[in-house]
């Protein structure tokens, strides 16, 4: 008998979200995202969105979404001069969002940007969640 506190039959979906809020929003959480992009669908797209995330958690990350893949890397608010990525890309961000980590969380769970710092186009982040594809909850992880 297993000790964990689930079993095949567990509703993933409506489970607790402790584990989620614990990503590291770069690292892990984008990470998320990136694994779920429909490299076909996505393949035509462009797009560069800066996260800048505020409070214990302060960082800021750059999205990329290019030739069908979606890269971020961390960024130090000094890579920015004039608009211009001092850190390799040199596409200015479509879109900036200043948030906390749950805003973060709720704006990547589809709650919207009430709220929340913006500056380009919003429409851009819509254009990201165009091409993600839906996770299969019954994904076998571990299979004998």
């Amino acid at each position: 008998m297993s000790n964990l506190p689930f079993d095949d039959t567990t509703d993933f979906a409506n489970a607790d979200r402790g584990f989620i809020t614990a990503l590291e929003p770069g690292k892990q959480l984008i990470d998320s995202l990136a694994v779920r992009v429909d490299g076909p669908r996505a393949w035509d797209r462009e797009l560069v969105i800066d996260l800048v995330v505020t409070g214990p958690a302060q960082s800021r990350h750059r999205l990329t979404l290019h030739n069908g893949a979606l890269t971020h890397r961390s960024a130090d608010r000094t890579d920015q001069v004039d608009g211009v990525d001092r850190g390799g890309s040199r596409a200015p961000a479509g879109l900036t969002l200043t948030l906390t980590k749950p805003q973060l969380l709720s704006v990547l769970a589809g709650g919207g940007l009430d709220g929340i710092e913006q500056s380009g186009d919003a429409s851009l982040l819509g254009d990201l969640f165009a091409v993600l594809a839906e996770p299969d909850k019954s994904f076998p992880i571990v299979t004998p």
